[in-house]
């Protein structure tokens, strides 16, 4: 699916009743719809105004949620849970594996901007550790040999989903 255009975001901010108590779903959902998976200045701005907020309160929302981005992300953003559990089923290993893999450090991009992958707390996937969260999809039970699949199947867009 692409971006929202402008006429969609504004609906959508609509259909929320312009309940500035729901900003952050409103920016979640937002978010999640963009291709570049961020908050781009005319989103910001568009949230603002039929919030009744200041883009300076909107950004002060955008910058203290981790989760919100306020910047072009990879069209893939791997997510390697941190908890005790998934630390001591291999999660630091699926870190250093990805690393060798794209040969990019955690929290960067590679230079195709396909892929970026950082650790998060705990993603409820205990029993399936180690994993790797992509949006709303958990790829568990992890090996060397399925993740090096899992990024030539993500190369061949075989989750068009994603």
């Amino acid at each position: 699916m692409g971006s929202l255009s402008l006429a969609e975001k504004e609906a959508f901010i609509l259909a929320n009743e312009a309940d500035p108590q729901r900003i952050l779903n409103m920016l979640l959902a937002l978010q999640y719809q963009s291709e570049e998976g961020y908050i781009d200045e005319e989103t910001a701005k568009l949230v603002a105004k039929h919030l009744h907020l200041t883009e300076a309160r909107v950004y002060e929302i955008l910058s203290f949620y981790a989760i919100l981005k306020t910047e072009p992300q990879a069209k893939y953003v791997l997510k390697i849970c941190n908890s005790t559990p998934c630390h001591y089923s291999g999660g630091e290993r699926v870190a250093e594996i990805l690393e060798t893999i794209l040969e990019v450090p955690a929290d960067q991009p590679t230079p195709d901007g396909l892929f970026m992958y950082h650790s998060i707390p705990c993603i409820g996937a205990c029993d399936q550790g180690p994993v790797i969260k992509i949006k709303d999809t958990v790829f568990g039970h992890l090996t060397e040999a399925k993740i090096e699949q899992l990024i030539v199947d993500l190369q061949n867009n075989r989750y068009q989903e994603l």
